[in-house]
């Protein structure tokens, strides 16, 4: 069995094959979404699901009841699943390969397997580039041209990890290498410990005087499948998940040197290959050495911290967060590096859902969970219920019950935690809130965004997000590129007028901490900066463990170049809701 069929990723797609064989089998429609629902479980957990597997604790993750945990367990133990082929057969394999792009879905899937006998993404590829899709009934020109936007899109993130994942499978290998014998210190290495988006690769630093040993045993740990290569100062390793896992062990007396090569980027260190040469020094994971007519002289001396690694260039420490070779040298070199924001700099959030929406825990859970994690304050914002579905008068009485039991809470919790009252909005495709600003101004606060219709033309959907800031009744504008990495693009919208209105009207943009969104992303976030936009860093959580990744949008906000002045929550309850505009 190959090591990469116990990923996340893998496992979430095999059950999404069995919901879509379901699905255009014409199977019960619950029994589909139970598939559906383990799957998006899997897919946003922050643990890998094998290592769940292997405690016991499978069903610690929401969805993943009797049935489909013994399926689990089966595949886990033998690579296969025999309810799972059963349901596959007869369903034509080209439908597993392409459903699930953007615009895909199960039962166009099947078609296009059954009707241009595609077996893979890159058939597929080719019946579009050829036209052949939009001739096929239910496609057009339009679907044609989203499917190649997906295809080619997803080629850029291929085998890459969500931020959160890689995060958390470096933690537990940390864990382990610290055990061992003579290990004094241990940190992640390249994209991972400069917190981009997706990670390749993960690379572990490793500081000791036992460097053979250390490797030794490293490649001999229990989650080790393969080993690639191991020798000297390095290993390099393949985890029974199928995730590569490399390390590099220094001596302590080197070891600042070592962190700062490995962590990058590539361009930060080309850069400040030159600032070193100009001064007549030559750089390497070494140490630093005397440099003359193009060529390293003597042995590099050996540098023990990354703070007189950059001191022996006359600079100060660069946050790795920074090094992207984006003006962070030159900032360094001039004195005015930002001051970034930090996780313990957050006092609250406000994006945070319960079983009154598509949440899975109850208000009061979700506010004590809040509360035991050191928030100061948090804001409920469930999907607001529907007009159209349920009529004016059923949506406002909807509204005043969720508003009551929040009143109940806050005597509840008085002294303890401050609780705002607010509900994430749809703004739908002909660019109007979801509500009427009758039942908008219900609400202490709402936060505006796009779930439907993301393929519109730039100016539409430049038009929807205009509105979210314009509105008075709205208070912020969420995850703004609407972007599922891996799974759906941004759309196209024109950045500069967004930016613009937010500062007019003075709305704040969220950085969503959501593993899957990570999303205004960081480029944009330092865009958004220069104009003077403001930001709040939520986590969108669902259930209790989403509360977790407030650090990566953290983090978000630090390769922005986010000071604690462009964050609205790092204020206290008071004025946060000052700033926020909190109708009270």
């Amino acid at each position: 069995m190959e090591p990469t069929r116990l990923s996340n990723a893998a496992v979430a797609r095999l059950l999404r094959e069995v919901a879509a064989a379901y699905e255009v089998r014409g199977e019960n429609r619950f029994k589909t979404r139970a598939y559906d629902i383990a799957a998006d479980s899997i897919e946003h957990a922050t643990s890998e699901v094998k290592d769940l597997w292997e405690e016991g604790r499978l069903n610690d993750l929401p969805g993943i009841g009797k049935s489909i945990s013994a399926h689990l367990d089966q595949y886990f133990r033998t690579g296969k699943v025999k309810h799972f082929e059963e349901v596959k057969k007869g369903v034509p394999l080209g439908m597993f390969a392409v459903f699930g792009l953007e615009g895909v879905g199960p039962k166009k899937a099947f078609q296009l397997a059954k009707e241009l006998g595609v077996e893979t993404v890159d058939d597929l590829y080719t019946a579009a580039r050829k036209g052949k899709v939009a001739e096929l009934p239910g496609f057009g020109r339009r679907s044609q041209e989203l499917i190649l936007k997906a295809i080619e899109g997803r080629k850029g993130t291929d085998g890459r990890i969500l931020l959160p994942v890689a995060f958390s499978i470096a933690e537990k290998i940390t864990e382990e290498i610290l055990r061992l014998p003579g290990v004094k210190r241990v940190d992640p290495l390249g994209s991972l410990r400069r917190m981009v988006s997706t990670v390749g690769d993960i690379d572990i630093g490793v500081a000791t005087e036992r460097s053979k040993d250390v490797v030794e045993v490293f490649t001999k740990l229990p989650d080790v499948t393969r080993i690639l290569g191991a020798g000297g100062a390095k290993a390099s390793v393949v985890l029974k998940t199928g995730r590569q896992v490399d390390i590099r062990v220094h001596d302590l007396q080197s070891y600042g040197a070592l962190l700062q090569y490995f962590t990058g980027s590539k361009q930060h260190n080309i850069h400040l290959r030159k600032v070193a040469n100009d001064k007549g020094l030559s750089l390497s994971e070494y140490g630093i050495a005397k440099y003359e007519k193009g060529h390293k002289v003597g042995v590099p001396l050996p540098v023990a911290t990354e703070e007189e690694f950059y001191h022996l260039l006359g600079l100060p420490w660069i946050p790795p967060e920074l090094r992207e070779d984006t003006g962070e040298i030159e900032a360094a070199q001039s004195g005015k590096l930002p001051h970034l924001v930090n996780f313990e700099d957050i006092q609250g959030e406000i994006h945070v859902h319960t079983l009154h929406s598509d949440g899975e825990e109850t208000t009061e859970d979700m506010v004590e969970e809040a509360l035991s994690l050191g928030r100061r304050y948090v804001g409920i914002s469930d999907h607001a219920p529907s007009v159209e579905t349920r009529g004016f008068a059923q949506a406002k009485a909807e509204i005043l019950k969720r508003k009551r039991e929040i009143e109940k809470l806050r005597k509840k919790f008085a002294g303890k935690i401050e609780i705002f009252f607010g509900a994430e909005v749809n703004v739908n495709a002909q660019a109007k809130m979801a509500l009427p600003n009758e039942l908008l101004a219900l609400y202490e606060y709402t936060i505006g965004s796009i779930h439907t219709s993301f393929d519109q033309s730039e100016e539409l959907i430049t038009k929807r997000l205009l509105e979210i800031l314009e509105n008075p009744y709205v208070n912020i504008l969420a995850h703004p590129t609407g972007r599922l990495l891996g799974e759906r693009e941004a759309y196209e919208l024109n950045w500069q007028k967004v930016f613009e209105a937010a500062v007019k009207h003075g709305k704040p943009l969220e950085i969503n901490s959501y593993p899957s969104r990570l999303d205004l992303p960081d480029g944009l976030v330092r865009e958004a900066k220069r104009i003077g936009v403001k930001f709040v860093i939520n986590t969108d959580a669902h259930r209790f463990e989403h509360y977790q990744n407030l650090r990566f949008g953290v983090s978000v906000a630090r390769r922005g170049w986010c000071e604690k002045s462009d964050i609205l929550n790092v204020a206290d309850a008071s004025g946060f809701a000052k700033l926020l505009n909190v109708r009270r």
